[in-house]
């Protein structure tokens, strides 16, 4: 029995301006995570999804466009092999739909552990293409933050179309992350940024631009240590995304309730409408943080460091 792991992702910077070529800051979040455990099969191969009241799915071409089913067919494509006769345990502690990358963790993970049943050694490059491919159910047109961030696990100052770059972190700093509860459906929120860069293009790409400059000086707050610089920048990146119509009242609340509770800085993260919202916070006010979002309604606060 192998198991295979993949981590969550959050966004820090750049979410929306960066599938029109700005700049993003993006960090696994260890602490969640999507898990696909491989065992032996005497009925062909399947997965059991057991967060989806341990359903079994086995492959079927004719649902290509559901994600485990994109996943199978990218595989089988790329390594010309036929699935193995394994059964597939998939597990998520990853809140669905709501900013944290659990569709490429969820793709990552079964990648991995499928092909690795398959015999198949796939370079980090080619996972990250194929779960990118998948990406496009999720997300429409995404911008490939996702999938970089989760199968390198690594921060990233993501350009799209551009090499990879790895984040230095010269002084380590704790997010808390609030979870409103709303399903977000992140290809929505994205065809309606573009929407506005159509019909207002002057103004709406004046937006897009200020944000990519944030993420430019969020990366040099970040490789300098000066932390209480990130929180600045948060507060004018999330007004910015308010502009841009893809926050929401419960963003905001959060978001408000954070500030309130000591928080350095807080914003949205990831497609908005709903989804998380993260606030950096030091450890004297990270309870108070954590405790102020549970209160203005959070159904989920998780904590993590990035260093």
């Amino acid at each position: 029995m192998t198991s295979w792991i993949a981590p969550a992702k959050i966004i820090l910077f750049g979410e929306h301006a960066v599938v029109y070529g700005e700049p993003a800051i993006a960090v696994p979040v260890a602490s969640l995570k999507a898990e696909a455990t491989v065992k032996p099969s005497t009925d062909g191969f399947k997965i059991i999804a057991h967060d989806m009241d341990a359903v079994i799915v086995r492959y079927d071409v004719s649902l290509i466009e559901e994600p485990l089913q994109r996943t199978l067919a990218l595989l089988q494509q790329y390594t010309g092999k036929s699935l193995p006769d394994v059964e597939i345990h998939l597990r998520s502690s990853i809140p669905m739909a709501s900013g944290l990358g659990s569709g490429a963790a969820i793709s990552t993970a079964l990648l991995r552990a499928v092909s690795s049943a398959m015999d198949a050694d796939l370079s980090d490059e080619i996972v990250n293409s194929l779960v990118f491919e998948v990406e496009k159910i999720h997300h429409g047109t995404p911008s490939g933050i996702d999938n970089t961030v989760i199968v390198y696990e690594q921060p990233i100052f993501y350009v799209r179309n551009q090499p990879i770059e790895r984040l230095s972190i010269a002084r380590s700093f704790k997010l808390i992350i609030g979870d409103t509860g709303q399903k977000a459906l992140t290809h929505v929120a994205v065809g309606d940024v573009r929407k506005l860069m159509e019909t207002d293009p002057e103004s709406a790409g004046k937006r897009v631009k200020a944000i990519g400059e944030i993420a430019v000086a969020a990366r040099r707050a970040i490789e300098t240590g000066k932390i209480t610089d990130l929180g600045v920048l948060m507060h004018e990146n999330h007004r910015l995304l308010q502009e841009l119509t893809v926050s929401s009242p419960e963003l905001d609340q959060f978001v408000e309730a954070a500030l309130s509770a000591g928080a350095i800085g807080a914003k949205m993260s990831g497609g908005g409408r709903g989804g998380n919202m993260i606030a950096l916070v030091t450890d004297d006010c990270a309870a108070a943080v954590a405790n102020a979002l549970w209160q203005a309604g959070a159904v989920h606060v998780f904590e993590t460091t990035v260093a």
